[in-house]
């Protein structure tokens, strides 16, 4: 006998719970039979585990052991292990987040299947088709039966691409949704590292993972360039399994910047919630420090989160050491606004694509 669920919502990397833990728990309390996935994406504990103490989701339904190798890889074991979920329960509809292997694998799986898919984060776009992340979204963005958009500038992005009008929603960036719920909590917490690091001057985070970034070449500028603030900032450098290997494989210099095992997202937000500056990356944690009115500069040479660059919170850099040391200079001289109101950034966005899937 299959079991029956209105949804089934898949998850395999930390962005990933982030996105998904407002919604599954809206939805839960709402009385929606949420069939809970993790494809086992990011096996390392600092990276997956912590995140459902921290944020107290419930333990997956299903965790499959996707195997770490490369992306073509990781996408044809999860389309087989999805397909026979799939097979094996009654789905009315599934859910996927951001950009990442699973959406893909989950979005393609459930389409062949016939179910109805949705897509939350739909219509970021960096214009990088290097990007995986960027090919991803694309792909997931042209197949989706409900495209839920996080602002403005998304939504255009996808009406550009021709998707029917009808599928896209603004409903605001479900992140928000998790950050405001746990902003008491971050603020009022002092990161052990801090501690354990004997830092008692003002720091700088640094985030570096995506493999563009991974070359000798853009690791050394940044280092360097970050090198000449260090006799008056402390550099702290939570390290993605990624970076770590690569630093390791390469014997990469790292003169005066301490090198940190990932964090719980909690610990980690305090962390980036109590520094002077972030460098990242990373296109969540722009997101993050424009709620936290945190300066950010993005170590890339483009962003599809152009909000955050209007709002005067972010600026992309670009990996040449001698911009991104004039633009620490820079970042160190201004201030943000505290005004920082951006349409449905509200913490309600599950409660608005709860509406449009269920009302």
């Amino acid at each position: 006998m299959k079991e029956k669920y209105d949804v089934a919502l898949v998850v395999g990397t930390r962005p990933n719970f982030v996105k998904a833990a407002p919604l599954l728990e809206y939805f839960e309390e709402n009385n929606i039979n949420t069939l809970f996935i993790h494809t086992g994406q990011h096996k390392d504990k600092k990276m997956s585990s912590n995140i459902f103490d921290d944020l107290n989701i419930r333990n997956p339904d299903i965790t499959l052991e996707t195997p770490t190798v490369n992306m073509n890889e990781q996408l044809s074991y999860m389309l087989e292990a999805l397909d026979d979920i799939f097979n094996k329960n009654v789905l009315s509809r599934v859910g996927v987040f951001g950009d990442v292997t699973s959406t893909l694998a989950a979005s393609l799986a459930a389409k062949n299947k016939k179910i109805e898919l949705f897509h939350v984060e739909s219509g970021l776009r960096s214009r990088n088709m290097e990007m995986p992340e960027e090919r991803n979204r694309i792909v997931v963005d042209s197949i989706s039966d409900y495209l839920f958009a996080p602002s403005d500038d998304a939504v255009e992005n996808l009406i550009d691409e021709n998707i029917d009008s009808k599928k896209i929603f603004s409903v605001g960036n479900i992140m928000i949704d998790t950050l405001k719920k746990n902003h008491e909590k971050i603020k009022n917490r002092t990161s052990d590292i801090l501690e354990k690091l004997k830092i008692e001057n003002n720091y700088f985070v640094t985030t570096i993972h995506r493999p563009s970034n991974l070359t000798n070449e853009n690791l050394n500028n940044i280092f360097n360039a970050l090198n000449e603030f260090t006799n008056k900032f402390s550099i702290i450098l939570p390290a993605h399994p990624r970076l770590k290997k690569y630093i390791d494989t390469n014997s990469i210099e790292l003169e005066n910047v301490s090198l940190v095992d990932p964090m719980s997202y909690i610990d980690f937000l305090s962390l980036v919630n109590g520094s002077t500056l972030v460098l990242t990356d990373s296109g969540g944690l722009q997101e993050e420090t424009t709620f936290m009115n945190i300066n950010c500069l993005t170590l890339r040479n483009e962003t599809e989160r152009p909000i955050t660059v209007e709002l005067g919170t972010n600026k992309v850099v670009g990996l040449n050491t001698e911009n991104i040391i004039s633009e620490i200079n820079n970042s160190l001289t201004s201030k943000l606004s505290n005004e920082m109101k951006i349409k449905n950034w509200d913490g309600k966005t599950s409660e608005r694509i709860f509406n449009i899937l269920y009302k």
